[in-house]
């Protein structure tokens, strides 16, 4: 029901719950109570943008005395930084004014009088009045929800920083994880071959030295003179055998240490060459024989001479190894556009190819070379060479052929 004298249901509907029978209300002071108690902001400009009507809670949330906003630009409530938006914005609504909200969703600030800024959300509306236009807002201090907003998004970003955080941690612990047990696998494959190896390679010379010892005792009491010279050019070769292997573990050791510089000298590759096969020539097997060339190119080269005469040692000494009786040993140098280069060919029995991956590996021997005496540390040693004095190693095959070819600088910088 409409009440004649209000023309509003819900203000007599609420008079009449207050007296229990229809009184005549004073529409105008029931107003102002209303206007004078709103918990929100109330304001009201007119088109020149400035403050007609506000409430007090109005000038409470901006820190104003009573009047203080009388006549005033609405911007005067507004951030600077915002005024002159606000100023083009608020003549855009009144040449097309409609009902709507500022605020949701968007970072809308007021300015209080003490110099603060707070976030607030503005409801707008529009009315005419004795021919006159005005725009009426309601004004909502939102700190408190900015805040908790604020405090929600700040623990769920330090969440979410945590837990890409001990994402990180655990990814770097399992990598940590896998590379330690990778790691202990190599050692343990590594442990276990050269204990396979040295408790193979030592005894058998020591027990053929022990042997040829005794046989040399008794042929000597015999007189058996041939026989004795044969048995000491054994335990020679034996002996030669150890000291070879020996030199090999010191070698790895003082690589691993750091302990190798190396010294460069100049020095001619064709002697060095020939001076070392000479020296080899004890070790090759029956019918076998070693042959160098120098194809090209001069013979002085500035190269760390021992380091070298190792890498080039372990190299043909492989080669003897792994031929058979009767197969020549082939060497040849060349110097060309300043780089020596070496190469090694022998027509022994190959290396196979799923082997061929790890040739330079510490320890590492071909599975068709496991009754050949040796420690599985020849080419690894030769590449560590290789790599103090800035030089690479190549290689190549088959059943019949193997070739190693080393480049190397013909003058190395100090």
């Amino acid at each position: 029901m409409i009440l004649p004298s209000t023309g509003h249901p819900y203000l007599g509907r609420m008079l009449q719950h207050q007296s229990g029978a229809w009184a005549e209300p004073n529409t105008e002071h029931v107003f102002q109570l209303l206007f004078d108690v709103a918990a929100e902001g109330l304001v009201v400009v007119g088109l020149d943008g400035k403050i007609v009507l506000y409430n007090p809670r109005l000038s409470e949330m901006f820190g104003y005395g009573p009047h203080e906003l009388d006549d005033q630009p609405i911007e005067i409530l507004l951030p600077e930084a915002f005024r002159q938006i606000h100023a083009r914005h608020r003549a855009g609504y009144n040449k097309h004014p409609v009902k709507r909200s500022m605020g949701i969703g968007m970072d809308l600030r007021g300015l209080r009088k003490d110099g603060t800024i707070f976030p607030l959300e503005i409801g707008l509306n529009h009315f005419e009045l004795n021919g006159g236009r005005f725009v009426m807002g309601l004004v909502t201090d939102i700190t408190e929800r900015f805040l908790a907003e604020a405090e929600v998004l700040q623990s769920r970003q330090e969440l979410e920083e945590r837990v890409k955080q001990r994402t990180a941690e655990l990814q770097t612990a399992e990598q940590n994880v896998r590379s330690a047990l990778e790691t202990e696998r190599e050692l343990h494959a590594l442990k276990s071959r050269f204990v396979a190896m040295a408790s193979h390679e030592f005894r058998t010379p020591l027990s053929t030295i022990m042997g040829s010892a005794d046989l040399i005792d008794r042929y000597t009491a015999a007189g058996q003179d041939e026989k004795v010279s044969k048995h000491l050019a054994r335990i020679r070769g034996k002996v030669r055998e150890m000291t070879a292997m020996l030199n090999e573990f010191l070698s790895l050791e003082r690589m691993e240490q750091g302990h190798v510089e190396p010294s460069p000298t100049e020095f001619d590759i064709v002697h060095l060459c020939i001076e070392m096969m000479e020296e080899l020539r004890n070790m090759a097997k029956p019918g076998q024989t070693l042959n160098y060339d120098h194809r090209n190119g001069p013979s002085k080269v500035r190269l760390d001479k021992q380091i070298l005469s190792n890498l080039l040692s372990n190299l043909v000494t492989n080669a003897i190894k792994y031929s058979p009786d009767g197969k020549p040993v082939h060497i040849t140098s060349e110097v060309t556009s300043g780089r020596l280069r070496i190469t090694v060919e022998d027509e022994g029995m190959g290396i196979p190819e799923e082997d061929q991956h790890h040739l330079f590996e510490r320890f590492f021997r071909g599975s068709n070379a496991t009754n050949i005496q040796g420690t599985g540390l020849g080419l690894n040693l030769v590449k560590r060479y290789l790599d103090l004095m800035g030089g690479t190693i190549s290689f190549t095959s088959k059943p019949g052929n193997t070739r190693f070819s080393v480049d190397l600088p013909q003058i190395m910088k100090p």
